[in-house]
């Protein structure tokens, strides 16, 4: 397989990697709007909200040797505003305001697989994502998943620890929280026959 190449920068960096955020929030439009009918606000084909704009996120996004996207993840501390926090906080009644210092949010997932595309794009999203916390000294990150997002993480070597679960339109989501870890991010690493 030829290499893929995997960016990593904030909001406040993507001009310095335009083609690769223009592509991200292109795909993000095309996935969540146009394939999975969320309602997210799309202008000009493209999909930015308020966490981009305001909060200056962390974006992980891998492309294919082409420079297409492929793969990609949003992260933002627990500290500041999140979207479990002021968005999705309504779906969890009950649920504990998840933040720490140690504790990152990640939002949308995105992936654009093609015909002929290899898993091994999804391990290196999530063996870079090890990485980046692990250096980072974050131990635990957070999300809201669909159960079929959920079943990915679970095949991947995540093993999230479900925290309550909801609905959203129906469809059963999770709110997970998952731990970081040496010998987790090498479990991931093998599953995907990726070094680490």
């Amino acid at each position: 397989m030829d290499s893929v190449m995997i960016k990593v920068f904030t909001f406040s960096e993507r001009m310095k990697n335009y083609r690769t955020y223009e592509n991200m929030v292109r795909a993000r439009a095309d996935v969540f709007y146009t394939r999975m009918n969320w309602d997210v606000k799309v202008e000009h084909e493209r999909e930015e909200d308020e966490y981009d704009r305001e909060y200056n996120p962390l974006y992980i996004v891998v492309e294919r040797p082409d420079g297409s996207h492929a793969t990609s993840i949003r992260l933002l501390p627990t500290t500041g505003p999140t979207m479990l926090r002021n968005v999705f906080h309504r779906f969890f009644p009950n649920c504990p305001d998840i933040y720490g210092a140690n504790i990152w949010e990640v939002t949308r997932y995105c992936a654009t697989y093609r015909k002929g595309d290899p898993a091994s794009y999804t391990g290196e999203l999530f063996v870079k994502l090890s990485e980046i916390c692990l250096d980072a000294g974050i131990d635990i990150v957070t999300g809201v998943f669909f159960k079929p997002m959920y079943r990915i993480l679970m095949r991947s070597g995540w093993d999230p620890v479900p925290v309550t679960t909801s609905e959203w339109d129906g469809k059963p989501i999770v709110l997970g929280t998952f731990e970081m870890s040496e010998p987790r991010m090498h479990d991931i690493a093998h599953r995907y026959a990726l070094a680490a």
